[in-house]
């Protein structure tokens, strides 16, 4: 059992490098699909909308001001709806990552249906929140920290892995992170384009994309596509 009370094989199957693959994959597909289709916010890298928030309030223009303050806003609120999720005792969510991982598909679905010219606000906002959620409770590959939503990080963790190979440190541990973090790093940029192009083509509607990457992750760790589970402890 983790701290939380929630099955030990749950969480190994949520650290596994398919699993966060799908769920980088879905995040830089997040990001290419706000930037592109509404009103070039991110809807996951917090340190772009900073960036921009801080561009906009120096040169007075307080309208995209508030295109970029909301977001990061949603994100403080889902990291702490997500944290409420994991500490959550309450048997019905006794398994929290599929809960949040049914939560999105649910969200995303919904937001597909939205008409094209409906405010960017709603997407925006709503993506935020979600991933930023989806941050706080997948947080591992294997036994190292990564990120789902943005790259930065994970980039940081590749670069240095592949020094300490260069320079004799060729164990295990390092190898399986110059492995896993080339992946995540490749298929969050793959994702990237993906949401960036598919946009451009079918409006609201590619937030399939996002949608289906979610549910092959739901997959993997429900019982018939990951480890099987037993159930928790009453």
């Amino acid at each position: 059992m983790t701290p939380f009370g929630e099955p030990a094989s749950e969480e190994h199957s949520a650290s596994q490098l398919d699993t966060a693959a799908l769920l980088a994959t879905a995040g830089g597909y997040l990001d290419g699909f706000t930037y592109v289709g509404h009103g070039h916010v991110f809807a996951n890298a917090m340190t772009g909308n900073v960036v921009l928030l801080a561009i906009d309030i120096i040169g007075k223009d307080w309208r995209d001001s508030l295109r970029h303050l909301l977001p990061i806003i949603a994100f403080f609120l889902g990291v702490s709806a997500a944290k409420a999720l994991l500490w959550s005792q309450w048997k019905i969510l006794r398994w929290p990552r599929r809960v949040l991982l049914i939560c999105e598909i649910a969200a995303f679905t919904g937001l597909s249906f939205l008409p094209q010219h409906i405010s960017d606000f709603w997407i925006t906002i709503s993506i935020a929140f979600i991933a930023s959620a989806q941050v706080e409770t997948f947080r591992k590959v294997h036994q190292a920290s990564f990120n789902s939503t943005f790259t930065t990080g994970n980039l940081r963790t590749l670069s240095a892995s592949i020094f300490d190979w260069f320079v004799g440190n060729h164990n295990e541990q390092n190898r399986q992170q110059i492995v896993d973090f080339a992946v995540i790093c490749l298929l969050f940029f793959l994702g990237a384009a993906a949401g960036a192009l598919l946009v451009q083509r079918f409006g609201n509607h590619a937030l399939w994309g996002a949608i289906l990457l979610l549910a092959l992750a739901l997959w993997r760790i429900c019982p018939a596509g990951g480890t099987k589970l037993a159930p928790a402890a009453d």
